[in-house]
């Protein structure tokens, strides 16, 4: 791999930011923007979203940005792209490859310099400037295939393995983490890996891309993780709340409240306590997340039928699995395989 032709590759500027930067510029000068927007052979939305950003929806599906069947996409972030504020459904990096941008959230503006990296939670509002020098990498992650692709990830008592079990079980959550490699050469050459593996676009190379992302991930706690700076947070802690969460997520099949308590030495009662405070939800409400999450991912990743994803994930019988699904999702399984 020649990391230095991939990352002159990724400085060449495309079509759209090369309109963008003209706008920019015309705009800023108080020039017409008629004869550029009339000469412009864009595609209409790249016009339109120049012209008037406010009339893009701010929020963003899994469907905006992922094709069926992969569960991670890398994204360049174009330059001079008008800021506007959105909010995804999934997990997202942002990894300052070259130069620097402006990363707004709702409670702070932050300058990211080269090398540095933004975890950035579902839901949180945010938008970004990227000028001339600089290039921008958006790592996105479906929030539905997290946990079963990231297992090992997760594993470990880690500000990384907290911050997504978190997001995904947790009713106070870190909004944002934020890692300052320094231009360090492996965090670096591991995200254009994924870049160039997605560039096959073959049956592997999604495999391929969540494997080179889990040992990313791994090396990314082992290098950066006592540094990382977090978003503040009024997330409470509680006795092995991190532990627990990993134990339901991996015993969701079959766990009972009874058995989770007896597993951590603490009674019924407090035990559903801390799950009431953690998550904000009950105790069964919580486990019906869980198995509905991975019947998403099963309903998506492969042909297994209904009846048999419903036995895998811990209902007896599928009609209860089915009414549990359509409450949640507002369609049926079958239905919901056959929109994505």
């Amino acid at each position: 791999m020649n990391y230095d032709l991939m990352i002159d590759y990724l400085k060449q500027w495309g079509p759209d930011e090369t309109f963008y930067r003209a706008y920019y510029l015309a705009k800023k000068s108080g020039q017409t923007l008629d004869n550029l927007i009339r000469n412009a052979s864009l595609d209409p939305a790249v016009i339109c979203f120049a012209s008037d950003p406010s009339t893009i929806d701010p929020n963003k599906t899994e469907r905006d940005f992922f094709n069926a069947g992969r569960n991670v996409s890398l994204v360049k972030h174009p330059r001079y792209l008008p800021f506007f504020e959105h909010k995804h459904a999934f997990f997202e990096m942002i990894y300052i490859l070259n130069g620097h941008c402006q990363e707004v959230t709702r409670d702070r503006s932050m300058r990211l310099e080269e090398g540095d990296l933004c975890l950035l939670a579902p839901g949180v509002t945010h938008g970004i400037n990227v000028d001339d020098d600089s290039v921008i990498l958006n790592i996105l992650i479906r929030t539905s295939t997290f946990m079963d692709i990231f297992l090992n990830t997760v594993r470990d008592k880690s500000q990384v393995s907290s911050f997504f079990l978190g997001n995904i079980y947790e009713k106070n959550r870190i909004t944002y983490l934020i890692f300052h490699t320094h231009g360090d050469t492996i965090i670096r050459n591991y995200i254009l890996d994924m870049y160039m593996e997605q560039m096959h676009l073959d049956d592997y190379s999604d495999r391929i891309i969540c494997s080179l992302l889990t040992i990313f991930l791994a090396q990314l706690t082992r290098l950066y993780g006592r540094t990382v700076e977090a978003a503040d947070s009024e997330k409470k802690q509680y006795p092995f709340s991190d532990e627990m969460l990993c134990y339901i997520h991996y015993h969701y099949r079959d766990v009972t409240l009874g058995t989770l308590a007896e597993h951590f030495h603490f009674s019924v009662p407090y035990c559903s306590k801390i799950i009431k405070e953690i998550s904000g939800t009950s105790f069964s409400d919580l486990i019906t997340r869980v198995r509905l999450q991975q019947a998403e991912n099963m309903l998506i990743h492969t042909q297994m039928s209904v009846a048999d994803i419903s036995e895998r994930i811990g209902y007896k019988n599928p009609e209860t699995f089915i009414r549990a699904f359509q409450r949640v999702y507002s369609i049926s399984p079958s239905q919901y395989r056959k929109s994505v």
